[in-house]
């Protein structure tokens, strides 16, 4: 009966369709973090969606802060990317602080290895906004225009 449904929706429209095939999803899998499902990865990933933007921009100031605390986690533990697709981000990362605010000073590439090694053995999360806000507060001061824009 529900695989019916889900059909008929699907043929109907892709949003019903979609709808469907979360609610079908959500109800044999309520706990996504039990469950290798791709929807829950990308609703995940639509959380950090200002990460990308700090990204995808650059910062004027904070980059290793940034790196350590917020990026490097969100890459290899959020996103499960491998070491060279990370260091490929974070390096977008750097070169679009330099392109964008001229905040050129040189980050050691060694370092940023040593980095996403301990963030993956130690499986941590990226700080959030909110962490960043009440624990770097100066940070959060650099970042907040990006993320708002």
């Amino acid at each position: 009966m529900e695989f019916e449904k889900i059909i008929n929706n699907c043929q109907k429209s892709d949003i019903d369709c979609n709808k469907s095939i979360e609610e079908l999803i959500k109800k044999y899998c309520p706990n996504p973090s039990d469950c290798a499902i791709a929807i829950y990865k990308e609703n995940l990933i639509e959380k950090f969606n200002w990460i990308e933007k700090i990204i995808k921009n650059g910062v004027p100031d904070g980059r290793t802060r940034l790196i350590l605390y917020v990026i490097a986690r969100y890459l290899i533990n959020i996103k499960k990317m491998n070491d060279e697709e990370a260091m490929s981000q974070i390096s977008e990362f750097i070169n679009n602080s330099c392109k964008n605010y001229n905040n050129c000073s040189q980050i050691y590439k060694s370092w940023i290895i040593n980095v996403i090694g301990k963030v993956k053995n130690g499986k941590w999360k990226p700080w959030s906004a909110d962490k960043i806000r009440s624990s770097d507060p100066e940070l959060y001061k650099i970042i907040e225009p990006i993320i708002k824009h």
